[in-house]
C-alpha cells in the first residue's frame, strides 16, 4: 500500500528567500541518491537533482516505448483443437509492450473460450510471451434444433472446428437437455460418459423431455434413464439389472429407470 504523504520522510530546506520549507521524499528518491541532491543548499546541486530525475524519466519512457519490448508473437503450447494463431489473437496482446501485459488478465481472457479449460501465461524480457493451454476434450456430438456441438464430459458445448472421430452422438431435436448458457446438462453428459464406460459399443443416445436419456444396448434392449437426477445411481442400478438378466438368461425389450424405486423391466 502506498504511504501517505504525511508518513513519508521529510527534510527541512531553506529557500532562496531564507524561509524554511518541509520537503517530503519518496523511498525511490532516497534509494537513488536524489535526496542528497534535492536537499542540498547549493542551487547547482539542486539543479543536478532535477537533471537526474529527468534522465531517469527519459530512461523509463524509452523502456516502455522502444520496439524491442513490444510483443509480436507468443510461444503457444498444449493446443490441439485451436490453432496457435487463434489463441494468440484471443490473448489480445499483439503490439503491446511487455511491461503492460498482465498475465492474470490474459489467462482469464483465454479461459473465456469454450475450448480452453485453463491457461497459464508467462512473460520475460525483452518481449517473450509463453502461453500454455489445457483444452477441453470433446466426447459427445450433440445435435439440437439450434445446431451441432462438441461437448466435453462436464457438459461444456463448443462449435465444431472440423471432423473429430470417435464422438458419441446425442440426438436432442428440441434441445431439451440444454441448460442456461447453451451448454448440455452436466448430469446428462455424465450419464452418457457413464454408460459408455459400461458399454463402449453404445454410440448413439437420444434425449427428450418425456423420457429423458435413452439408448439401445448391443443386445437390442431399450433403456430409459429419465432426466439427470441421480444419474450415477441410475447407471449403477442399470448395471445390476443388466447383469441379473444375463445370469437368468432372460430376454427383455425394455429397462425403464425413470423411477428408481420401481425399475420397470419388460
Amino acid at each position: 500500500m502506498a504511504r501517505r504523504a504525511s508518513q513519508m520522510p521529510a527534510v527541512m530546506v531553506r529557500r532562496e528567500d531564507g524561509a524554511l520549507q518541509v520537503r517530503r521524499l519518496s523511498t525511490w528518491a532516497r534509494r537513488w541518491g536524489v535526496r542528497r541532491l534535492l536537499t542540498s543548499r547549493a542551487p547547482a546541486a539542486r539543479a543536478t537533482g532535477v537533471v537526474v530525475l529527468a534522465g531517469l524519466l527519459t530512461v523509463l519512457v524509452e523502456l516502455f516505448s522502444h520496439y524491442t519490448f513490444f510483443v509480436y508473437r507468443a510461444d503457444v503450447r498444449g493446443n490441439l483443437l485451436l490453432s496457435a494463431s487463434r489463441i494468440y489473437e484471443a490473448s489480445q496482446i499483439d503490439t503491446f509492450s511487455i511491461f503492460w501485459i498482465e498475465p492474470e488478465v490474459v489467462e482469464r481472457r483465454l479461459e473465456e473460450l469454450p475450448y480452453v479449460r485453463s491457461a497459464t501465461v508467462h512473460c520475460a524480457l525483452p518481449n517473450r510471451v509463453e502461453i500454455v493451454v489445457q483444452e477441453r476434450v470433446p466426447v459427445i456430438l450433440w445435435r439440437t434444433d439450434q445446431g451441432v456441438y462438441w461437448v466435453d464430459g462436464e457438459g461444456i458445448a463448443m462449435r465444431p472446428l472440423g471432423e473429430l472421430p470417435g464422438l458419441v452422438r446425442l440426438e436432442d431435436s428440441r434441445g431439451d437437455a440444454a441448460v442456461e448458457g447453451g451448454n448440455l446438462d452436466p448430469a446428462i453428459a455424465a450419464g452418457v460418459v457413464g454408460v459408455r464406460q459400461l458399454l463402449p459399443e453404445t454410440v448413439l443416445f437420444n434425449y427428450n423431455r418425456a423420457y429423458g436419456l435413452q439408448f439401445v444396448t448391443p443386445e437390442k434392449v431399450q433403456v430409459v434413464l429419465g432426466d439427470g437426477q441421480e444419474m450415477a445411481h441410475k447407471i449403477r442400478v442399470f448395471d445390476a439389472v443388466r447383469r441379473r438378466i444375463a445370469e437368468e438368461g432372460r430376454t427383455v425389450q425394455l429397462i425403464d429407470l425413470r423411477y428408481m424405486d420401481e425399475p420397470y423391466v419388460r
